[in-house]
């Protein structure tokens, strides 16, 4: 064994002047190619974790930061977390430390009464689909093309997403048509279900472009909407979230019609889901740990033929 990996390892808290060193790590591993460009800001590391928009954690071996993870708050549900920017030190690889960094963070997200945390791994990425399965997180959705590479290449990533309950977090039982028996069988074992709640509140409709990729969040899915979305244009990256009620399967169908592939569910505010669909991503190889995300991606390919 290395010295390096007889070392040390200790976590504690981030400190304004650690971002200097938090930014550098980001670049010492993937150059100038990370997905979130707040990372090559040291004074947005900073701004972000003094709004406590991030709780970011670091790992140090003799005093140098060699990790980093972070519990990510999203507005639009301000009762989960997403554990995010886990990084290693190429130097430091091997000791466990994305794991320790996570559990650390899940036991902080646990402690501040969180309902739910996730995570995104890149599917390209087994380690990253690994770590979250030994954190202990479910998948929950596969989106397909969802980001630039990181790895250097012209390509886009798609992102398994994962869920770890902190509280109960059950799905509404509904009415699922038999082609997502495969993927929404395995996530009502692990959530438990319960009676169809309330459409969510807010916006009925709502649309925002993300560079390649456009996002709607339907949170009462009208007919009049559905046909709108179906309309969109086919040669667009679209992700579309449905207020999982007992009008969902329903409208989720109506896009599958239309082109649009099943891709999971997402938590909404409270103990709320989201339905997801996608359309306009390129047919790929993926190299996938989990047989839920193997489903959705059996599926999508599907979709694609259809």
């Amino acid at each position: 064994m290395s010295p390096a990996k007889q070392a040390i390892v200790s976590i504690r808290d981030f400190a304004p002047d650690d971002a200097e060193s938090v930014s550098a790590l980001f670049r010492a591993v993937y150059g100038d190619r990370y997905v979130y460009p707040d990372v090559y800001l040291p004074s947005m590391i900073h701004h972000n974790n003094e709004q406590q928009l991030w709780q970011s954690s670091v790992a140090c071996v003799d005093g140098a930061i060699v990790g980093h993870a972070v519990l990510w708050r999203h507005p639009d549900t301000p009762d989960c977390a997403e554990l995010a920017l886990n990084v290693v030190h190429p130097s430091a690889r091997g000791m466990g430390i994305a794991t320790i960094l996570g559990r650390h963070l899940c036991e902080l997200a646990r402690k501040q009464g969180l309902r739910r945390v996730t995570i995104k791994q890149v599917s390209s990425h087994r380690q990253s689909q690994r770590l979250a399965q030994t954190l202990g997180f479910h998948t929950i959705g596969l989106l397909l093309d969802y980001v630039a590479s990181p790895f250097g290449d012209s390509g886009r990533e798609s992102v398994v997403l994962g869920c770890l309950p902190l509280q109960p977090s059950p799905m509404p039982a509904l009415p699922w048509p038999p082609a997502c028996r495969d993927w929404v069988a395995p996530m009502e074992r692990h959530f438990g279900t319960q009676a169809a709640i309330p459409a969510a509140q807010g916006l009925v409709i709502v649309v925002g472009s993300h560079g390649q990729r456009i996002e709607v969040t339907l949170n009462q899915p009208s007919p009049d909407h559905l046909s709108e979305v179906a309309r969109m244009p086919t040669g667009r990256l679209i992700y579309v979230k449905l207020a999982l009620d007992r009008r969902a399967p329903a409208a989720m169908q109506e896009l599958h019609r239309a082109g649009f592939a099943y891709a999971g569910i997402m938590p909404r505010a409270g103990r709320g889901w989201y339905g997801l669909m996608q359309r306009g991503y390129a047919e790929q190889e993926l190299d996938l740990y989990c047989p839920v995300s193997r489903a959705l991606q059996q599926g999508s390919m599907k979709a694609e033929l259809a």
